[in-house]
């Protein structure tokens, strides 16, 4: 199973006092007891970036924030993709056209890779990959 992992739900997941973290923690659990079969969780380097800046400013802990930043580089499971130039464009394609959405241009960065790569997933508490056409878990 791909799953495209999105910074809401790696937020809630590191931030125990965040809305949704129970449901992060959980829906981790399952995979780590594979309990969907082998998963390979792609995220995004503008994803990464956004984890890492939001724990920094939430926490002020610049010692947290390279943790986290540690523990998604270092994941056996996790795939980091580069948004390219390819992507880049697609993404502010998406951008343009949605001009009804409120979607941030990471956001659009996301929707083109799971269209390239065929990822129909998205671990995500945002609404956004709802309203995009993707299936979001938990």
């Amino acid at each position: 199973m791909m799953i495209f992992v999105d910074s809401s739900a790696y937020i809630a997941y590191y931030n125990k006092r965040d809305k949704n973290h129970e449901a992060a923690v959980s829906f981790v659990k399952k995979i780590r007891d594979r309990e969907f079969g082998p998963v390979i969780i792609y995220t995004s380097d503008y994803v990464f970036d956004e984890v890492v800046t939001a724990v920094l400013v939430l926490t002020r802990s610049k010692d947290l924030a390279i943790s986290v930043g540690e523990s998604i580089k270092e994941s056996k499971i996790t795939r980091i993709i580069k948004v390219d130039e390819e992507i880049f464009h697609k993404a502010w394609e998406i951008f343009r056209e949605y001009k009804d959405k409120f979607w941030s241009f990471t956001d659009c960065t996301s929707f083109a890779i799971m269209e390239k790569m065929d990822i129909r997933t998205a671990f995500t508490f945002d609404e956004h990959y709802r309203q995009a056409g993707f299936n979001t878990v938990p």
